[in-house]
């Protein structure tokens, strides 16, 4: 089989799950004999890595500027198919694709569920019309799909590949070889409740309501900490909305990390209270994997992640839903007294791992795009 070219089209090289799972797609397609290529609308900070060639602007440009790049890209790069990552970059490779007057495959991966403001929901109206021309649509999430249908949308062809990640590094082994020493270093003792949250500090990511559950799962006498892994531009009042709360003793800001690991295997309970844009969460994932439960906020594709064996849903915004959720897999103690302690938790650990085993790996997911982008492109 000759070798085929892809070229993924995303907004930029920043932190986010969206442009990881560009990153980690591209690489488990080159197994698969696809040479990637990405175009990055802007410039950002993560590097690709070295087997991938990456496009992105020397400096900041105008929208219309980078799609007469895209558009040179495709006349020079020739690729086989076009993979959009999100709306945006589907809007400029339709256009670009008319300039270079080419007639190569558009299939566009849409990470999004819920829209985070009436501008989104306006652009939205330009971006659906063009969803609905090119070949594919690829949703991540089976609700989501749903969801965009009720809104109107009607694409030629779709298809539901759910993320997947590296189940490898992402184990029980790592939990187990990180868990003690990570503990240790944050100060945390056994009988604390780690509770934990792996995302960029943007709004739709509603730290400020996790702070709540601990200030009142102290109030409750529960031996509660709180561990927030990552940074972005909230971080500065959310430092300040914990000093406010009197619990800056038991909050750890951990900033971004290269490797999440090591932190998230000192969570007991990992949780998401998003309120927008979360679809199928990898970082949720990658908390499953390494055998720790979840406590997520029901939006986009949480129901498909989270049953009553791995976690507990709430609804979005919801203070009690949330605190009840946590306080059910809080207790230190189990019955019948020749169990473990904390074996609900234990149990549900062990439950996340073998669902994200079986649905959410990367192996699997890949294999499903080199099967649906080769018959876009065959």
């Amino acid at each position: 089989m000759a070798l085929r070219k892809i070229l993924f089209v995303f907004n930029g090289p920043i932190f986010g799950g969206a442009e990881r799972h560009t990153f980690d797609l591209a690489q488990g397609l080159i197994s698969y004999e696809f040479i990637p290529v990405i175009f990055a609308m802007k410039a950002g900070p993560l590097v690709a890595p070295d087997s991938i060639k990456m496009h992105q602007p020397p400096q900041p440009c105008s929208l219309k500027t980078r799609i007469l790049d895209l558009a040179e890209c495709i006349r020079v790069e020739r690729p086989d198919v076009i993979v959009t990552v999100n709306e945006r970059p589907v809007l400029a490779s339709f256009i670009a694709r008319k300039l270079a007057k080419s007639k190569i495959p558009i299939a566009a991966i849409l990470h999004s569920t819920l829209l985070k403001s009436t501008k989104e929901k306006i652009f939205q109206l330009v971006y659906t019309p063009i969803l609905n021309r090119i070949e594919r649509v690829i949703f991540i999430s089976a609700n989501q799909r749903k969801y965009w249908l009720k809104q109107g949308m009607q694409p030629k062809s779709d298809v539901v590949i759910l993320n997947g990640i590296d189940t490898s590094r992402f184990s029980l082994l790592a939990k187990a070889h990180h868990r003690a020493t990570m503990r240790k270093s944050l100060s945390f003792v056994d009988t604390d409740l780690v509770i934990g949250l792996s995302a960029v500090m943007r709004a739709e990511k509603n730290h400020f309501q996790a702070v709540r559950m601990l200030e009142r799962l102290q109030s409750e006498n529960v031996q509660a900490k709180l561990l927030l892994v990552g940074d972005g531009a909230l971080r500065g009042k959310i430092e300040a909305y914990v000093q406010a709360k009197g619990l800056e003793k038991h909050v750890v800001f951990t900033g971004m990390q290269s490797d999440v690991r090591p932190y998230i295997a000192a969570f007991d309970i990992g949780f998401i209270c998003s309120v927008s844009v979360e679809t199928l969460s990898l970082s949720a994932l990658e908390i499953m994997a390494m055998g720790i439960p979840m406590v997520m906020s029901n939006i986009g594709g949480a129901s498909e992640i989270i049953d009553d064996t791995t976690g507990r849903l709430f609804e979005a915004k919801d203070d009690e839903g949330f605190y009840n959720a946590l306080k059910s897999l809080s207790s230190q103690d189990t019955s019948p007294k020749d169990l473990l302690p904390n074996n609900l938790r234990i149990n549900a650990g062990n439950s996340s791992r073998t669902k994200v085993e079986r649905l959410f790996n990367h192996s699997l997911m890949t294999k499903s795009y080199f099967k649906n982008l080769s018959d876009l492109v065959d």
